[in-house]
């Protein structure tokens, strides 16, 4: 594992990290989950169904000290194969336990899987900020004219949300995440995986 380096995005300082390796064993699995509700209207029930796919991605990298790492991706379907050279970046905001993972390299292949800004959302939303000012514009707004208590309910959430996505934006476009990029498409496959 490598730091490039931090980036200070919203008031929030965020490490950029990386491994690069050679996969040992890669392991895929999928995840169905089911969500049903149901409904009464004038006595009588409606139900619907929906389900969503989750995939699981167990990857074993070895890198070139030959330390092992397992990176756990959910949702990052990447194609690879054990013997292959891949970069894996993650992000690790400030106390954070952990961070997401927002890039998968494959080295061999030249496929680079960019996790959307969007995905990472709630690891930027700033929760009590966007509390207190939903909580404090509503009734503020409900004592001065109704509107504005009403649009307090949903502005505030908008732009927390719109913050959050522009902070991830931030850090995909710093110059520490275009070095790395630099230097990810620059690394050479093992001879053994290329062979």
């Amino acid at each position: 594992m490598a730091e490039v380096g931090s980036v200070d995005v919203d008031g929030t300082r965020t490490a950029i990290r990386y491994s690069t390796g050679v996969v040992m064993s890669s392991r895929k699995q999928k995840e169905t989950q089911i969500h049903s509700s149901t409904q009464y209207h004038n006595n009588q029930a409606y139900s619907s169904t929906s389900s969503s796919t989750v995939d699981h991605h167990e990857l074993h990298l070895r890198d070139e000290t030959g330390k092992e790492s397992a990176f756990q991706l959910i949702d990052l379907d990447v194609p690879v194969r054990e013997g292959h050279t891949v970069s894996v970046v993650w992000i690790f905001p400030e106390n954070a336990k952990s961070g997401p993972y927002v890039q998968i390299y494959n080295h061999n292949t030249s496929d680079n899987n960019l996790i959307e800004p969007k995905r990472l959302v709630t690891w930027f939303f700033k929760k009590k900020l966007f509390w207190m000012t939903t909580l404090g514009g509503t009734i503020l707004g409900f004592i001065i004219f109704w509107p504005i208590g009403l649009a307090m309910m949903f502005v505030p959430y908008l732009y927390f949300k719109h913050r959050a996505v522009t902070a991830i934006r931030g850090i995909f476009s710093s110059r520490e995440f275009t070095q790395l990029q630099g230097h990810l498409t620059q690394v050479k496959p093992t001879t053994a995986a290329a062979a």
